[in-house]
């Protein structure tokens, strides 16, 4: 067990190093239950640390999960590539689950900044680079892990993979949003 754990990290590693894509991971539905199960909860420890998270987050969470990997699934599915789609969700929510540690507690940290922006009291230069970077290479990675599932031009990768993240904000919204006071 500890074996095909050990395997799993390193052709895990190896897509974040731009080094494979998910071809080389296995097809397995049972991994993948896994890897979103594991993604979850990570997410969910993540959020919970973070002292100024939204309270919504759970709810964030889930519908964001949920869209992604229905979004996934109806797009491979469209594109009559089946066979990819267990190997692909897999590198998809493994790959979020290694990042997600880094760049949550970051993005909580600069989102004050975001939020009211005062030109007296800048972010701080370092960890505005750092974040930026390792989101930088995370959206690399899913994209060139999408090109390589559904073999498009990075173009239209890195579009799906914004359309993905915007679906997921907008099902949110259209499901748990409050309508503005009519008085």
């Amino acid at each position: 067990m500890l074996v095909n754990l050990r395997a799993l990290l390193v052709r895990l590693i190896d897509i974040v190093l731009l080094r494979g894509g998910p071809e080389q991971l296995p097809a397995s539905s049972g991994l993948l239950a896994v890897v979103v199960a594991l993604y979850v909860g990570v997410s969910a420890l993540t959020y919970s640390s973070i002292s100024n998270a939204p309270n919504e987050w759970p709810t964030m969470m889930l519908v964001e999960t949920i869209v992604l990997f229905f979004g996934l699934r109806a797009a491979i599915t469209i594109a009559n590539k089946r066979e990819r789609f267990l190997q692909t969700a897999t590198a998809f929510f493994a790959i979020s689950a290694l990042f997600m540690p880094a760049l949550l507690p970051m993005s909580a940290t600069l989102l004050p900044y975001a939020v009211k922006p005062d030109p007296a009291m800048p972010p701080p230069a370092g960890l505005t680079l750092l974040a930026t970077t390792i989101g930088i290479w995370l959206i690399t990675v899913q994209v060139r892990s999408l090109r390589a599932a559904f073999e498009w031009h990075w173009v239209a990768s890195l579009l799906f993979y914004f359309a993905l993240n915007f679906a997921a904000a907008v099902v949110y919204v259209a499901l748990f949003a409050v309508p503005p006071n009519a008085s």
